[in-house]
Formats: structure tokens, sequence, C-alpha cells
């Protein structure tokens, strides 16, 4: 293999929304790493990326396939029961039939062997903090990290959502990007930071950087993210309430929220550090976010049932990706990095949805979301307004002023930034090009999701870490 060959180390960062990013304006110093490698000679930030779903699993299937989630299915039945189409090919399958090493350290189940994402990764890491010890290579950083536990995190506790995986995986990556950059071979690493999830619990060095006079107290603060999104049922319980926090409840949440986004700033930042520090050939970095959280936008919170803006417009930044003739701020969207990085690593793909960054943007983006599960909301209130959200599965094409959603049974027509009030009507013809862009992009834009002759296959550890994040 040649020297001209780059590495890529792609990071994605767990719900974290572009407007909560200082590289992306936002008030607080929440990015400053980001900020560092965007304004780097060969660093770009992106102003106006959009995933292609609202949680991982979905998000995640896109960006390591370069479709979107009504082509490759995962999260299409709304609970990620069914794995990643058997026919679809994922990057680093691509990538290892040329040449390439390929590797990925996880941090959420929606991200393994379960749900067939980890396809084609020669090496393949889904930590759990709870099983730490089982694994040799995560014995010492967690030996680190509870000698550590007064920085890191709050003092001893056995609850596992007290905890997350961002000290350790700092330690395994540095490792694991050492050890590939001795050998022959370029590399493709694919990492998934697990910060910020509910419920939100930063470090305390971060959460006395953030929390205010106006806030809640540093331990009161956790009490009250425990509180609000400690299980599924508190979430839901909440949604199924219309998010009803007080002003200063609100400030505190967020205030958490942007500890943690710098928290996983600091994992980007040192994981660039000592990818810089290689020797040999280049690397291609791309830092990105799965998809945001919500904060009382339509009455919810975390990432559920709507594509508003809040959820899909995420930040996006690169280095060493050969940027110079691009427009960072025209819009973007998770598969057309894919499909840049592939490019620039010799693996196109007739099945990528998405367009080079190099060639002429489309004037729209494209986010998806499989069934809305309204049972659990039902189940908490009876007379839960279904009716405001769609069933079926649904699709957003979006400009830059207006937002077209279609599913089976509606259509709707915002005219951004709101995204509550139907305007179709005043715009019809707006309607109709987007409803036309739509037909012409998504080969199947009703699908339906229906039995698989696969399943998913969560092992226990997985479910127990599943329920720890609030997703069952």
């Amino acid at each position: 293999m040649t020297e001209s060959r780059p590495n890529v180390v792609w990071v994605t960062l767990e719900s974290v929304r572009a407007d909560h990013t200082s590289v992306h304006g936002y008030g607080r110093d929440t990015t400053p790493n980001l900020e560092r490698i965007a304004a780097r000679a060969d660093g770009a930030r992106f102003g106006n990326c959009f995933s292609q779903s609202i949680w991982t699993p979905a998000s995640s299937a896109s960006m390591l396939t370069g479709t979107h989630l009504f082509r490759h299915g995962v999260g299409l039945d709304g609970n990620a029961e069914e794995p990643l189409r058997s026919d679809l090919r994922t990057v680093p399958e691509l990538l290892g039939e040329n040449g390439y090493f390929t590797a990925c350290l996880s941090s959420n189940p929606y991200l393994s062997a379960a749900t067939g994402l980890d396809r084609g990764f020669e090496k393949f890491s889904w930590l759990s903090l709870k099983h730490l010890y089982k694994h040799r290579e995560t014995v010492l950083p967690m030996l680190a990290y509870i000698a550590r536990l007064r920085t890191y995190a709050h003092g001893f506790s056995l609850e596992g959502h007290e905890h997350n995986l961002t000290y350790v995986m700092q330690r395994v990556l540095q490792r694991w990007v050492q050890s590939f950059g001795r050998g022959d071979d370029p590399f493709f690493l694919y990492v998934h930071c697990p910060n910020p999830h509910l419920p939100y619990t930063p470090p305390e060095k971060y959460i006395d950087r953030y929390l205010t006079d106006d806030e809640f107290a540093p331990e009161a603060a956790l009490d009250l993210s425990f509180e609000r999104y400690g299980s599924q049922e508190r979430v839901i319980e909440n949604i199924a309430d219309g998010a009803d926090f007080t002003d200063r409840e609100w400030r505190t949440i967020e205030a958490l929220y942007d500890a943690e986004i710098a928290y996983a700033d600091e994992l980007v930042g040192r994981l660039f550090d000592t990818v810089e520090a290689l020797d040999g050939r280049e690397t291609v970095f791309v830092v990105t976010g799965d998809h945001g959280d919500l904060f009382g936008e339509q009455g919810l919170v975390g990432h559920n049932l709507v594509l508003d803006d809040g959820l899909t417009n995420v930040p996006l930044v690169t280095h060493n990706l050969d940027t110079d003739e691009v427009d960072t701020e025209s819009l973007v969207q998770h598969i057309d990095v894919t499909r840049t990085v592939a490019a620039r690593l010799g693996c196109d793909h007739e099945q990528f949805q998405g367009r080079p960054l190099s060639e002429t943007p489309y004037d729209t983006v494209i986010s998806q979301r499989g069934v809305a599960q309204f049972e659990s909301y039902l189940d908490v209130d009876p007379g839960f307004d279904t009716d405001r959200f769609h069933a079926d599965p649904v699709s957003a094409v979006r400009t830059g002023e207006f937002k077209y959603l279609e599913s089976e049974a509606r259509t709707e027509l915002f005219r951004l930034p709101d995204e509550t009030e139907d305007v179709e009507a005043h715009y019809p013809h707006t309607a109709a090009r987007l409803r036309a862009e739509l037909g012409r992009r998504i080969d199947n834009p009703h699908p339906t999701a229906g039995p698989s002759a696969d399943e998913t296959n969560f092992t226990p550890e997985m479910r127990e870490q599943l329920s720890d994040l609030g997703y069952i």
C-alpha cells in the first residue's frame, strides 16, 4: 500500500445538536477542540449538516452504509428489532477488500453484532462499563477510571447510569491508534462516543464549569437529571406530561447537557492529538453527531417521534478531507460525507445514496423516522394526543426555508424555524416541488415495517446497557 492512501478516523458523538456547540456559534464554550480542528489549514466546519434519522441505530446504519433509513431498514420498525439487510455492503467491508485495516469502538448496543453494524470491522469492541473487567484491553483503563472517580464521575456507585465510558474509551483509543499507526496498511477507525446521553451525568469538573447560581447546585442538578431521565418510564412520563419543566429546571438540564458535550469534546481533542503524532501517512478526521436531543420543542424531550431540527441538525467538522473547493455552508447530510470519504479511499459504490461534497450540492436534505411506537405513551396517559405525530414511517425533505413531511397517511409543510404550523395550503407549489424531490431521491417513500426472517439478538449485557440508557 502506498503512503498516499490516508487513514480515516470517524468519531460520532452521541446526541449532540449543532446549536449547543461553540463551533457552531453557541454562547457557552462547549467544543474548543472542534473549533481548534476546524481552524487548522486543512480543517473545515460545515454549518448545515443533517443526520439521516433521529436515533442511534438508524443514523449509524446510514453513516456506515451510505444509505437512507428506508433503504437499510435498521430502526424502521421503531424498535431496531431487525438487523442490517444482508444485501447491503458496509463501508468497512468495502475498505477491507481494498487493503484497509478496519476497527470500531462502540459504547452503544445498537452499534454491535446484534444489529449487524459490526460487519466488515476486522477489530470490533463493544464496551459496557459494568463488564470492563472481562476484557484484557480495558482492565487497566478501568482501574485508572476508578482511581479518578472524583474527577471523571461523582464518587463510587454501582449504578451504571451514574457513569459513562468516555474516559475508558480515551485510554483504549490512544493505544489502538498508536498500534494501528505502526502497521503497514492504512486503517479506518470508527468511534461511537457515549456523550451526551440521557440521563446527563457529566464529570464534576465540567458540572462546576457550566452550572451557575441561576441553576441547581451540582448534587441537586444530578438528582434532577435522574428524576427526569433515569429510566425509559420517566422519559415517557415527561413526554406524556408535555415536558412540563420549570425554566430553572430547563436551564439546569441544558447546563448538564452542555457539560457532557464538553466532556465528549475532550475525547475528540485527545484522539486528534494522538492521530497527529503518528508518523507516515495522512489521516482524514471526521467528527459529527448521530442526532440531537430535544428540550421541550413540540412538548418532547430526548430523541423521540419527530424530525425536528433539534434532532437532525448536527455538528460536522473535518480535517484533511480536501474541502478547499467545497461550500461549507450548503446543506449536507451524513450520507454525503460517507460517499466523500469512500471515494477518497477508492471504494465508491453504486449503493451510496449521497452526493460527494465536491459536487454541486443538493438544495435539500432528507431525514427519516420509522414507525412511531405510541403504546408506551398511551399506557401512561390514555389521552395522549397521538394525532399530532405521524404514525407511519415518515420522511422530511428540508430546504433552507421549508420542511416538508410525508408519510402514507398525510403530508405537512412547515416554514422554518417554526415546525408546528402546517402551511401547505399557503405554499402548495413548494409542497408539490418537495414531494416530487422525495419521489426522485427515495425508491420507496412509503415502506412497510413487517416481520423479517432475521432478528436482532441482544445479549443480556446489551439489554442491561440499553436499560441504563433509557431505551427499554
